[in-house]
């Protein structure tokens, strides 16, 4: 209906008149008019309150019509100054809340108190009821129960953090099969209404959501599916292997080796272990009797050297360049595209299941990932049972076995290097960096998450400063980033970096980095106020230099995953509801002062304490099921709100009074000159938790362990303050509660993760 409004971004149509278009469809089919007079004033004066409707997302999926939906993101766009008289007014360089506070840098993304929600588009519909995606309405939903921040203490609204939503291979969203939405995605209704195609629809949502003062970023990957119409369109960006090449030059070399092995063995038998491992190779599981396996092992011992050499041998640059020319014209075949197209586009590509066809017809596939630990080329070690697709072998720079590791076969790395000479490949990175700069431009993201980069400078991927594996090189991520930052200040740059060996210059200073992954996720056991704040002044020694800013920061993570994930296997639902509020309070009240700021991470269903579905539902596009914990979300996003609304938290520094072994702790939050102050007494220790401990073999294990009240205990008040208030939770607010001043306050019992808040003031 609207096709004209969805030009190319880079033609001067007003974006605001376009929008406005779009809009007045949506609310001719979903008119305010349908909503009574009683509840239009509950939601207005409910929104203008807080900044944002306090709802868990579960009970606005199960509550709010279409109309109420649009009703009420109203208020949010008013507040915005962006929405008057039922019509958007913006400009076009002004729809990112960065843009129109005319941010200069990225310090936005950094700051205390400010939070980043984890959102998979798909998971956004309604779980509880059917696996049905989330639509367009559902996403709206979610903006409106999204929290606000607060501009005053220089904390934006809560930043979106989308993960890909483009087509996936596997189950899996970090193997795009092409850069476009996932058909999934569309909403017909929304289509019909406006003519707005999935991606339109995407675009729109990120638009009304930047408008409403939601910066966005997206999680971007050094990697793409194995055969994704980016490899099909530009075959230079990968590492290919002519697998049926390959068999011939394995296969000759087996009757070698049968030659040499007959010198010691029995020529029936010789044949008969030959025959086994050549249809092993071929994908036949060869059946093989135990009186020939170490015949067979010998065979394969030194079948083994072989495959490395050529695996070796055809995935460097002379022969890449052979292999890639195939391809091309394979794909031009398929496509019947005329010699002069030379320049190939992921448009272009229209029959990507019969080009998949035909170069696995040829054996031509692409080279995979690998380990988290591997270096070098992956070797071939022959076809799948059935032959159905290649299988390989991975080894780290010591030259060890370590394919048990290997997740990543079925993606295809970018190549940006060349591994036998460490060489970059200048025209696959600058493609690389274009298609980003293009991705931003589409769908205006105030930010990057860049995936799988945590062992890229360590001695796993590098040897003397030169890549030694398929990983993303330090080279590659900082053109990226100074040329994202050089286009758009205040562009946002985070690294999944979990802080082995504690690279921080080489990710901050030589690759731009503004903030990392941090390693919480990995850590929850050990993660009590104390090291907390261990953690903040490791961050403040190093950002202590940065006087003039360009800091870097470290997430504090709450979640991102829900232990589907068996390695890692830390998540606040084993700590039980009390427990995982407490994770939550304890990482928003240890701010760790100027130069050790840190924005919180959470993910979508973490408000109302869903315990389990967050890794599957990242992964499959389904919808969510999520808890109904309403009690849950009460505190929760109270906890959030205070802190936001409080400047001495969010801007101030904790300090450690106390933090024993039984799990009593306190600590003071203060901030220079403010003569008020925030005693935080709590116990540290769970209701049930998940510990690493250590048998006596040496060997780590991991065990569910209950926490247990502490008693009589006391805490004095620092001499020169005065106790004022405790902090008591009220309906949806924490409210001061007067004390009378003294010297200490005794505590009776306190439960495993119960705290209190106490306001003190200086005398």
């Amino acid at each position: 209906m609207f096709e004209f409004l969805f030009k190319k971004r880079e033609q001067e149509t007003a974006r605001d008149v376009e929008l406005n278009k779009v809009y007045e469809e949506l609310k001719k089919a979903y008119p305010s008019d349908n909503i009574p007079e009683i509840r239009k004033k509950y939601l207005s004066m409910h929104i203008q309150k807080y900044g944002y409707l306090t709802y868990p997302f579960q009970k606005a999926l199960d509550e709010l019509t279409n109309e109420e939906t649009l009703f009420a993101l109203e208020e949010k766009w008013k507040q915005n100054n962006v929405f008057k008289d039922g019509k958007f007014h913006f400009k076009n360089n002004q729809i990112s809340p960065l843009a129109r506070h005319q941010e200069k840098t990225s310090d936005w993304f950094k700051h205390e108190g400010h939070d980043i929600k984890l959102l998979n588009l798909a998971a956004l519909g309604n779980g509880n009821k059917s696996k049905e995606v989330g639509k367009f309405f559902d996403w709206l939903k979610q903006l409106l129960i999204l929290p606000t921040g607060n501009m005053d203490n220089g904390i934006y609204n809560t930043t979106i953090y989308l993960i890909p939503f483009h087509p996936r291979e596997f189950g899996c969203a970090y193997l795009p099969k092409s850069s476009e939405v996932s058909s999934k995605l569309k909403d017909d209704k929304i289509e019909e209404l406006t003519g707005m195609s999935a991606k339109q629809q995407v675009q729109t949502f990120i638009e009304m959501a930047q408008l409403a003062g939601h910066p966005v970023i997206y999680d971007i990957l050094p990697q793409t599916g194995r055969f994704s119409k980016f490899v099909l369109a530009n075959p230079q960006v990968a590492r290919w292997y002519d697998i049926n090449e390959l068999q011939k030059q394995l296969i000759a070399k087996v009757e070698e080796v049968a030659e040499f092995l007959s010198k010691d063995h029995d020529q029936d038998d010789i044949q008969i272990a030959k025959d086994v491992y050549i249809q092993r190779l071929q994908g036949s599981s060869g059946d093989l009797s135990p009186a020939f396996q170490e015949l067979y092992n010998n065979f394969d011992g030194i079948m083994a050297e072989h495959k490395k050499t050529f695996s070796n041998s055809m995935l460097e640059k002379g022969y890449q360049i052979k292999i890639q020319k195939r391809v091309r014209e394979i794909v031009a075949k398929v496509h019947n595209f005329k010699n002069d197209k030379k320049k190939l586009e992921e448009s272009d590509i229209t029959k990507q299941i019969d080009t998949i066809q035909e170069l696995m017809n040829e054996g031509l596939w692409p080279a995979p990932g690998g380990a988290w630990c591997s270096a070098g080329v992956p070797i071939y070690d022959g076809m799948s049972e059935c032959g159905g697709y290649p299988t390989f072998k991975h080894y780290d720079y010591k030259g060890d076995d370590v394919t048990a590791f290997a997740n990543l076969d079925c993606q295809t790395p970018y190549y940006f290097v060349n591994l036998e000479n460490g060489k970059f490949n200048e025209d696959v990175i600058e493609l690389f960096i274009n298609s980003m700069k293009q991705l931003q431009k589409d769908y205006n993201f105030d930010g990057f998450r860049v995936d799988h980069i945590d062992h890229i400078v360590d001695e796993v991927s590098e040897r003397n400063g030169v890549p030694i594996s398929y990983r993303a090189p330090r080279y590659v991520l900082n053109k990226l980033n100074t040329t994202m930052k050089k286009k758009i200040p205040y562009f946002a740059t985070l690294a999944e970096y979990m802080l082995w060996d504690n690279f921080l210059k080489e990710y901050h200073q030589d690759m731009k980095f503004d903030l990392l992954w941090g390693n919480d996720i990995i850590s929850q056991f050990d993660k009590t106020p104390e090291r907390i704040s261990e953690d903040n002044q490791n961050l403040t020694n190093y950002n202590i230099k940065f006087k003039k800013g360009n800091m870097l920061s470290i997430l504090k993570t709450y979640n991102n995953q829900d232990g589907e994930f068996h390695c890692i296997d830390q998540y606040p639902a084993q700590l039980g509801e009390n427990g995982a509020l407490y994770k939550w309070f304890k990482y928003k009240f240890l701010p760790g002062g100027k130069y050790a700021q840190r924005p919180m991470l959470y993910v979508d269903g973490d408000e109302s304490f869903t315990q389990g579905g967050t890794e599957y539902t990242i992964g499959e596009e389904v919808a969510m099921k999520r808890a109904e914990n309403e009690n849950f979300y009460t505190k929760f996003d109270a906890i959030d709100r205070f802190v936001k609304n409080n400047n001495i938290i969010n801007n101030g520094e904790a300090q450690i009074i106390v933090d024993d072994e039984d799990g009593f702790s306190a600590w003071l939050i203060t901030k220079e000159p403010m003569k008020t102050a925030y005693l935080i007494v709590s116990n540290h220790k769970y209701p049930t938790e998940k510990v690493m401990k250590t048998a006596a073999t040496g060997e780590s294990y991991k065990e569910l362990v209950e926490g247990y009240p502490v008693f009589d205990k006391e805490i004095y008040i620092p001499s020169d303050y005065d106790l004022k208030n405790e902090y008591v939770l009220k309906d949806k607010d924490y409210e001061p509660q007067p004390m009378e001043n003294m010297d200490s306050i005794h505590f009776e019992k306190l439960d495993p993760s119960e705290f209190r808040i106490y306001e003190l003031i200086r005398g």
